[in-house]
């Protein structure tokens, strides 16, 4: 069964402050009681919990989520809300810290279902580029049903599946990014392990896609800002430890061809080695 808890913080400072932040051009505004930020955290299945953001007073600001070395940023609605999903690759025992432009910040507990269960694999960098993490999964070829990438990312539900009809573990992209973000950027592949299955690996790469596209863009190459780039890895395994590592993609000249050969990685990535 899924739990819920909720955090409450209370909007601090004298009258004056108060009403300097949460009254405007003399209109009536939500009563101190109403201004209250407040985190509703419910863990779900594959290692990941579901984070619900309520912050009436303080619509469409920024919140940050710092999570052990990740810092994510994300903004509040109109109705100063805010839903997402946040895979526990660090562990459900780490505090996530969510800070509010203009608010408070606020520790949080997080939950999570499944730790002992899954693999799950984090890539991580900064800077307006797209990297793109590629599972595959017992010698998948490209475009095949177990090659799992962002373009066809599975599910918890589909990889599931593919569990009961093959009796093989599988995995899924759980996160996603393409660049556009503040802060960092961040991809996910969770394996679900199957008990007893039979031994086999799940080979993965990782894509410079930015650099990749036609016609090229001259901050990904030469002597671009993000023609060196660096990135880091994180590890979760299902007996609680958390492997971490940095890489780095060597900056390469502007005119140089990168087929689709040599696109893919697989030295930047650990294998995922399944023994029976």
């Amino acid at each position: 069964m899924r739990g819920r808890i909720v955090v409450c913080v209370v909007c601090v400072g004298g009258a004056a402050a108060f009403s300097a932040l949460f009254l405007s051009g003399g209109a009536a505004q939500p009563a101190r009681a109403e201004c209250e930020p407040s985190i509703a955290v419910e863990p779900m299945s594959a290692g990941s919990a579901l984070l619900s953001l309520s912050a009436p007073c303080l619509p469409r600001r920024k919140v940050r989520f710092h999570y052990d070395a990740i810092e994510l940023v994300r903004s509040l609605d109109e109705g100063g809300r805010l839903t997402m999903t946040l895979n526990c690759f660090f562990g459900d025992k780490i505090p996530l810290t969510v800070s509010f432009q203009d608010g408070p910040s606020i520790p949080v507990q997080l939950r999570a279902l499944d730790l002992d269960r899954v693999t799950m694999v984090a890539v991580a960098w900064r800077g307006s580029v797209n990297l793109d993490l590629h599972a595959f999964e017992y010698a998948a070829s490209l475009s095949d049903e177990n090659h799992i990438w962002a373009g066809a990312p599975s599910s918890r539900f589909q990889a599931g599946e593919r569990r009961q009809r093959d009796n093989r573990g599988h995995g899924f992209i759980s996160s996603a990014s393409d660049g556009t973000s503040e802060g960092d950027q961040i991809e996910v592949y969770t394996f679900l392990h199957e008990a007893n299955q039979a031994a086999g690996a799940i080979t993965l790469a990782l894509d410079y896609e930015s650099r990749a596209r036609s016609p090229r863009d001259p901050d990904t190459c030469g002597t671009g800002l993000y023609a060196d780039l660096e990135y880091k890895v994180f590890v979760w395994r299902p007996d609680g430890k958390v492997a971490r590592s940095r890489g780095m993609f060597s900056a390469i000249e502007c005119d140089q061809p990168i087929g689709e050969a040599n696109r893919y990685n697989a030295k930047a990535l650990p294998q995922i080695l399944l023994m029976r």
